[in-house]
């Protein structure tokens, strides 16, 4: 069994290209393909990832603040899952911001959240942390990973334009919403 890719620097062996793809082609009565693009009313569909991954644990620390690298030339989205026995201000920003401008109060032992794909474009650093009243943070428990939806160019390339990742993606799976079928 292989483990998740796990976004960021981790300890652990992580791969890629876990997801399964998807083919979606409108036809008409004579076989021929129909272009289809919209703004409005993007199609939603779900990606599952390969069910025999091995879930990255879960990891225990006391650090305030961590940093990812987005590095990546496609969108992706970021998630957070954290356990805590303590309520909390979860706060992140991009790159050089001088403060966090990003913030949630969190009065919950579980919390899950989602940076969409659309808002990490551009951006090359992510730092996320923890902030307690307290001046010494109690020890909490997190994982990130990332998702993306893509496609392939006629050029044979992969690509993100018009594909947002959706609320409902997991560890299991992908949501996505697509504005055209290329």
């Amino acid at each position: 069994m292989k483990p998740l890719a796990v976004y960021g620097g981790s300890l652990i062996e992580s791969n890629t290209n876990l997801s399964r793809s998807l083919s979606i082609s409108i036809l008409d009565e004579n076989g021929n393909e129909i272009p289809f693009e919209t703004s409005s009313n993007p199609i939603e569909f779900f990606i599952p990832r390969d069910s025999n991954l091995r879930i990255p644990p879960l990891i225990l620390t006391n650090k305030t603040f961590h940093s990812l690298n987005l590095t990546t030339d496609l969108p992706i989205s970021i998630h957070f899952e954290i356990k805590a026995n303590f309520s909390y201000r979860f706060v992140y920003k991009f790159d050089k911001e001088s403060i966090f401008t990003n913030s949630i109060e969190i009065n919950q032992s579980y919390f899950s959240f989602m940076i969409d794909n659309q808002q990490t474009v551009g951006h090359r650093i992510l730092i996320f942390g923890v902030q307690q009243e307290t001046s010494n943070i109690s020890e909490y428990e997190y994982r990130v990973y990332s998702s993306g939806c893509y496609y392939l160019n006629k050029e044979n390339e992969w690509k993100g334009d018009g594909l947002r990742v959706g609320p409902k993606t997991n560890l299991s799976q992908t949501h996505c919403y697509s504005t055209h079928l290329t």
